[in-house]
């Protein structure tokens, strides 16, 4: 009984010890350090992170001054990748739906506590208009819950290594980063509790990355830390879309995160302040430590800004305005064709032209192929090779000289 007694306590030490070294050092946040990994390892990073930067504060500066820069509500089809080598690695897909619930609440301003926003702050704080769906086809065409799998043989990862990003080196590659937010859970261990990419990384490295500690809230999260009610991915999701810390990304008074409507902040906020913090001459209300791009517990946290949520707009109607055509969470099925040779769009009789048939959102069973003008049409319905892109056939035009046009209508077939 003693020596169960002792195992068990030194089992409880260690866990506390293992929670109490990532406490300690604060939200432990691994966006800055890993862009610096970025740029040393992609020449091109840099100056496509310019590029960025300049087109949205033009898109900014065009807006009128107090309005939002889109007013329609976009939605992001998020796919997580559960990266597990022990049972508690594995959480459940109701740990998961929590997060994506938390993301939701948290950048719609419905979460419960908005209410703890002080007063002082409220009338910067935004409905950044940014929603979040589990995507329901992968990038094959086919269903899916929006939740991958994968058993590693890895202790933890690293976002040095970012090698949970990678099926070859025990993770998991990225879904299409044109088609959807990839954010892979996983073992961190004590050093960092997130990551994410900035919009100008290349597709390989696009994406968050989620201790699996931090993922959901109550009751689907039980870690007994600070960072257990899901708004890890909130701040890093925030990183996704362009924002820096609210501090900057120095120390100093001259640092600026590049939003007017956030204060001046000397640095980070570790823990939960009892009232107002002052820095940088930033009077009378001090810090806005209750922001999401800040280094506050989780609990502290309530809100993004109206300047923060103009600036991720901009990101998605920029860098990332490839999202409103995802097709991910729809059900929808879009299909296009193309002349395989580009010089086969004008015909002389007796020439055959080959087209290619594509299509995004769920994968079609059959082709139904109709042909504007042409003397012969394909046989239908006709089936392409598997892949995103097949081999749709020939067909002869009529006698006369004339663009052809083809229209494909692709057919899904559901069971229930």
């Amino acid at each position: 009984m003693r020596v169960c007694t002792l195992a068990l306590f030194l089992t409880f030490a260690f866990v506390r010890l293992a929670f109490a070294q990532t406490t300690e050092q604060g939200r432990g946040c691994s966006t800055e350090a890993y862009l610096e990994v970025l740029k040393r390892q992609d020449p091109g990073f840099e100056e496509r992170s310019l590029r960025t930067q300049q087109a949205v504060q033009q898109l900014m500066r065009q807006r009128p001054a107090g309005q939002a820069m889109q007013q329609a509500t976009i939605t992001i089809p998020v796919v997580f990748h559960v990266v597990y080598k022990t049972g508690s690695e594995n959480i459940s897909d109701t740990q998961v739906l929590s997060q994506l619930a938390v993301l939701n609440e948290d950048f719609r301003r419905l979460n419960a506590d908005t209410t703890n926003t002080p007063d002082y702050f409220r009338s910067f704080a935004a409905d950044t208009r940014i929603e979040f769906c589990l995507a329901m086809v992968d990038p094959n065409g086919n269903p899916t819950s929006g939740i991958t799998r994968t058993l590693t043989n890895k202790e933890s990862f690293s976002y040095f290594s970012d090698q949970i990003k990678s099926t070859a080196n025990g993770g998991l590659d990225a879904w299409d980063t044109k088609q959807y937010l990839n954010i892979w859970i996983g073992n961190l261990g004590t050093s960092s509790i997130g990551y994410a990419s900035s919009p100008s990384a290349l597709p390989d490295r696009d994406g968050v990355v989620l201790h699996y500690r931090t993922v959901g809230a109550a009751p689907f999260n039980n870690s007994l830390w600070a960072y257990n009610r899901g708004r890890t991915a909130t701040h890093e999701v925030g990183h996704w879309l362009g924002l820096k810390h609210i501090w900057g990304n120095g120390m100093t008074c001259n640092d600026t995160d590049d939003i007017d409507d956030t204060p001046n902040q000397l640095t980070q906020t570790d823990g939960c302040p009892d009232g107002i913090e002052v820095s940088c001459d930033n009077g009378p209300y001090g810090n806005m430590w209750q922001n999401y791009m800040d280094y506050s517990d989780d609990a502290c946290m309530s809100l993004f800004t109206k300047g923060q949520a103009a600036y991720m707009q901009g990101i998605l109607q920029s860098a990332r305005g490839y999202m409103f055509e995802s097709t991910a969470c729809t059900g929808e099925l879009r299909s296009r064709f193309s002349t395989a040779q580009p010089q086969d769009t004008l015909l002389a009789p007796g020439d055959q032209v080959q087209f290619l048939g594509s299509f995004a959102g769920f994968k079609p069973t059959q082709w139904q192929w109709e042909f504007e003008g042409a003397h012969r049409p394909l046989p239908q319905p006709r089936t392409p090779p598997s892949g995103i892109t097949g081999r749709a056939g020939t067909a002869s035009p009529s006698p006369l000289p004339m663009r052809t046009r083809a229209t494909p209508s692709p057919k899904r077939s559901i069971s229930t």
